[in-house]
């Protein structure tokens, strides 16, 4: 999972000398050993979404291979329909909300590992934001989610926005809306996670997730979005109808 400078730059469809400014003045997540620099791919897949680095450089981080979890994520709308949308979890901080909504999203988990999996993710956002704008939270931990079968993703809607006092945003909006992603494997998060940035950068699908529409509004706004992304075709070997 570790990536090289040239293959950073490859990635993020750029020059080394761009991912070295990226790392000096965009905190590009990156370590240093003996001289060289090493990138993990879940982290520069993350990095490159809160920076709005279009997916498409990334998608060549996802070629199809044969991997029976990896096929099972057949959509984004498939993965929201199995997660499911949860609005109101009550709590006016972050931790609040989180706790409702990974006891929704991980039903049948045992208690002990759903505190584990809250406690990743605070402790992700504790070393950064990871709000990419427009009142949209996409908590991430450095080590994915993979829990199950099946991928998931949850849509959960705080009862009440959480302010920037609360949760920094790059753009000072309050969090309106938020996803978690559960995958079965990491290269199924990764594909998940680049639908969905393609998803986010797609208008009507924005909308819809901001303005509370009803889940099947969402989820064909969510396909729509996934058939107009060229990027997202190629990661599953197929061609936009």
């Amino acid at each position: 999972m570790r990536l090289t400078l040239r293959e950073a730059a490859a990635s993020l469809n750029c020059s080394e000398q761009t991912v070295l400014r990226w790392i000096a003045q965009a905190g590009l997540p990156t370590v240093r050993l003996g001289g060289l620099y090493h990138f993990n791919r879940a982290e520069l897949m993350e990095w490159a979404i809160h920076h709005n680095i279009g997916s498409t450089a990334l998608s060549c981080e996802l070629e199809p291979e044969a991997d029976p979890a990896c096929a099972r994520v057949s959509a984004l709308a498939g993965a929201l329909r199995a997660g499911g949308v949860l609005t109101g979890p009550p709590g006016a901080t972050l931790p609040e909300v989180l706790t409702t909504a990974v006891a929704y999203l991980l039903p049948d988990t045992a208690a002990e590992e759903r505190e584990l999996v809250l406690t990743m993710l605070l402790a992700r956002e504790s070393t950064g934001v990871t709000a990419i704008g427009g009142g949209v939270l996409v908590p991430h931990v450095r080590a994915p989610l993979i829990l199950g079968d099946n991928p998931r993703i949850l849509l959960a809607y705080p009862a009440a926005p959480l302010p920037e006092s609360i949760v920094p945003t790059p753009d000072h909006q309050p969090i309106q809306a938020i996803f978690l992603l559960a995958s079965p494997t990491v290269r199924a998060h990764l594909t998940l996670l680049a639908l969905l940035a393609a998803a986010l950068r797609d208008a009507d699908f924005r909308q819809a997730v901001i303005s509370r529409a009803p889940e099947s509004a969402i989820l064909l706004a969510a396909a729509a979005a996934e058939r107009m992304s060229e990027p997202a075709a190629k990661i599953f070997g197929r061609h936009s109808a």
